[in-house]
């Protein structure tokens, strides 16, 4: 059954079943890519495209009943894999939380997991406009660990990835071992300050504590 909403996709996205198996496959390929560079320490920067195609993937596919396991799967997967780009991670936990919604109506009661995505969605999004409003003090996050609020700001997500791209490539000889997280987080540093960003890294933010 075809869900009718009220917006329409950039470059419409076709409905055929053949069309629709080639985006769920061509999701599960990107979500592979991703996590891959992820595991290998590889510059991030990278999957960033990739999430965006995946985004526009499963805003698709979430429309289809059949497919609403696969939509909010691969919506899951490629959210995993974004760090540093609050907008886009939310702009992929919203299709999870309307994945979810969506199988509700049709179950006829609610789900468990439903209330825990919509706190999720609820948290980035009001950090991104506390950020937005230049409230930093109201940024609030589940980590243990302190990060640099400036991680939320527009304009730190608007250069993250060419900062990160000229990092990674001032250490493309380096092996990702031990020790290498003080060397991304030097030469991210470097960048982002070239572009006008004053960043604290994890170990500038969390003295005292031990990193590998």
């Amino acid at each position: 059954m075809h869900r009718h909403l009220n917006f329409i996709i950039m470059e419409q996205l076709e409905a055929t079943q053949e069309a629709l198996s080639m985006y769920v496959d061509e999701c599960a390929m990107l979500c592979d890519k991703a996590e891959a560079i992820l595991r290998e320490q590889e510059d991030p920067s990278a999957i960033t495209p990739m999430a965006r195609e995946v985004l526009r993937y499963v805003q698709h596919l979430v429309q289809f009943e059949h497919l609403l396991p696969e939509a909010y799967a691969k919506a899951d997967r490629m959210a995993d894999c974004v760090y540093d780009r609050p907008r886009l991670k939310l702009d992929l936990l919203r299709v999870k939380l309307e994945a979810v919604t969506y199988a509700e109506s049709i179950e006829g009661h609610a789900f468990e997991i439903t209330e825990e995505i919509r706190e999720e969605v609820n948290r980035l999004a009001a950090n991104i406009q506390a950020a937005d409003e230049g409230r930093w003090a109201d940024i609030r996050t589940e980590s243990m660990l302190k990060r640099d609020t400036i991680e939320w700001s527009k304009q730190y997500e608007a250069c993250i990835d060419e900062a990160e791209h000229e990092a990674y490539g001032h250490l493309t000889d380096i092996p990702r071992g031990i020790g290498f997280c003080f060397a991304i987080w030097a030469e991210k540093r470097k960048a982002l300050a070239k572009r006008g960003i004053e960043w604290r890294s994890p170990n500038q933010m969390n003295p005292g504590v031990m990193f590998d």
